[in-house]
This record gives structure tokens, C-alpha cells and sequence, in this order.
């Protein structure tokens, strides 16, 4: 399958996300549940947490993947800023509690997903434990390799003293562009820094698909403000669409571990 890649000013958006981590002040709908698991939010950097934003919450959010690895592009190209890139813009809404409904597009493979994501169990302070369900349908729709698949996701995670919270999404697909029947078990950590502030760290196990196969891993470092998350990226890992995600074959197989630089941006409408 041909490599899928926007070719536009990298820096300018980095340099416009940025200027934007000046604001503060969380919203209330991204604050997780205060005391127990606060700052938690309904996404780490790729995979989800157990949780939904607060009924009546629509969300839009944009992920950004700069293609070339940092040390491949040099400084000449800026580190990757100046190539192409991986990108996913889709929305969410929670129009029940703890159910909501989202949709996205990736311009890797043309692939939409559609999903449900509901929380089952939320943390108290006697049982900081969260868990959910989350499945859905991907649409690859790029060139001739079209194709449909289902997928399915447990999501649970545990926070310690309200600063430190792991967590694992064991989730299976149907398909992926270049394999079948596949299962991961993506984990996630993340460290609070303050009210408003955190380090994300998330790892998904290598698939032995060739002798070269390498797992995926990704840091990021948040900032929640006055609605919306921003979030600097560092790893190897590009798609966000799950059955690419999982499948560690991107491009018919992840073999490079070297850094890319990215960010996510997600905004919150309460209009319920």
C-alpha cells in the first residue's frame, strides 16, 4: 500500500500549538474525578482510558505525526518538521452518561472508525480503579485495498495517590490492511504534575511479523487549560485508527524505533 502522507508546514503548526499552551485552567469536563484519578481525561496519547467526558461533552481533537524520524531529517529539514505527516481529526460525544459516540479519519489508508465507548466502572477513593468497553468498525477506503473490520477493547486502569495511574486496553481486530485476526495488549502511564499538568508514557508490544518487527512506544507531555488538552509527542508510533495501531504494520511492518515528533490538540464544547 503507498505511504499516505500530508505534505504541509509542519513548523508553522508546531509553532502555533505552541502559543496556545500560554492559557490555563482546566475544564471541568477534563479534570477525571478529582482526588481519585484527577487530570485523567478520555485519551492518553494513542489508546483510550476508561473514562467519558461528562454528559452533554462534544469533543474535537487532532492528532499530528511528523513522518520522518528526527535523526533521518537532520536539521536541514528541521528535525522532520519540514516533511510529511500522519493525521487524524475526529470527534466525540457523550450523549449519555458514561456512553459516547466517536468518529475519526486518518489520512494513513483513508481509514474512518467509528466507534462506542463506555465506562463500566469509575474510580472511588476506596477502589481508584476505572474500567470500560470500547468497540467499534474501521473503513479503509485508500486506493484498491479497501476493506471493513471490527474491533474490540477492554480498557481498565488503576491510579496511586492520585498522581500515578497505569493502565492496559487489551483489544483484538478483525483486520488490518496487511493481517488477520490480530491481538495487542497496549499499556499506558501516566504522572500528574500538578493540577494541570502530566507525563504520558505508552508502549505496545511488537508483532513478529518479520525478524525486524519492533514494538511502539511514545512519550508525550500534557497541558490541560481553559478546554482543551495539548499535548507534545516523542516515539515511533504514527496511526492512531486501532486496527493499524494494533496491528504494528504500518506501512506492512513497524522496524523503527527512532524518534518523531508530533502533538495532539483536543477541544470541549459543553452544549448540554
Amino acid at each position: 500500500m503507498r505511504r499516505r502522507a500530508l505534505s504541509f508546514s509542519g513548523a508553522r503548526l508546531l509553532l502555533f500549538a505552541f502559543g496556545a499552551v500560554l492559557a490555563a485552567g482546566p475544564a471541568r469536563a477534563q479534570e477525571g474525578i478529582p482526588g481519585v484519578a484527577t487530570g485523567l481525561g478520555n485519551r492518553f496519547l494513542q489508546t483510550y482510558t476508561p473514562l467519558t467526558n461528562d454528559d452533554g461533552v462534544f469533543e474535537a481533537n487532532f492528532t499530528h505525526r511528523f513522518a520522518d524520524a528526527a535523526k533521518d531529517a537532520g536539521p536541514g529539514a528541521l528535525w522532520g518538521l519540514g516533511g510529511g505527516s500522519y493525521v487524524s481529526i475526529g470527534v466525540e460525544y457523550v450523549f449519555i452518561k458514561n456512553l459516547s459516540l466517536q468518529i475519526s479519519w486518518n489520512n494513513s489508508a483513508y481509514d474512518y472508525e467509528f466507534a462506542l465507548k463506555g465506562t463500566l466502572l469509575r474510580p472511588t477513593a476506596s477502589l481508584p480503579l476505572a474500567v470500560g468497553l470500547r468497540g467499534g468498525l474501521n473503513w479503509d477506503t485508500a486506493g484498491s485495498n479497501k476493506q471493513s473490520s471490527g474491533f474490540g477493547q477492554v480498557l481498565a486502569s488503576y491510579t496511586i495517590a492520585d498522581l500515578v495511574t497505569i493502565a492496559a486496553s487489551p483489544s483484538y481486530t478483525q483486520r488490518s490492511p496487511y493481517h488477520a485476526d490480530i491481538w495487542n495488549v497496549p499499556l499506558d502511564l501516566q504522572v500528574r504534575l500538578g493540577h494541570s499538568w502530566s507525563v504520558l508514557g505508552e508502549w505496545i508490544p511488537k508483532k513478529n511479523w518479520t525478524p525486524d518487527s519492533t514494538y511502539q512506544w511514545s512519550v508525550g507531555v500534557q497541558k490541560s487549560f481553559y478546554h482543551h488538552r495539548f499535548i507534545f509527542y516523542f516515539g515511533n508510533t504514527l496511526p492512531t485508527a486501532i486496527d493499524q495501531l494494533i496491528g504494528g504494520d504500518l506501512n506492512g511492518n513497524v522496524t523503527d524505533v527512532n524518534l518523531h515528533i508530533g502533538f495532539n490538540i483536543a477541544r470541549n464544547f459543553e452544549i448540554k
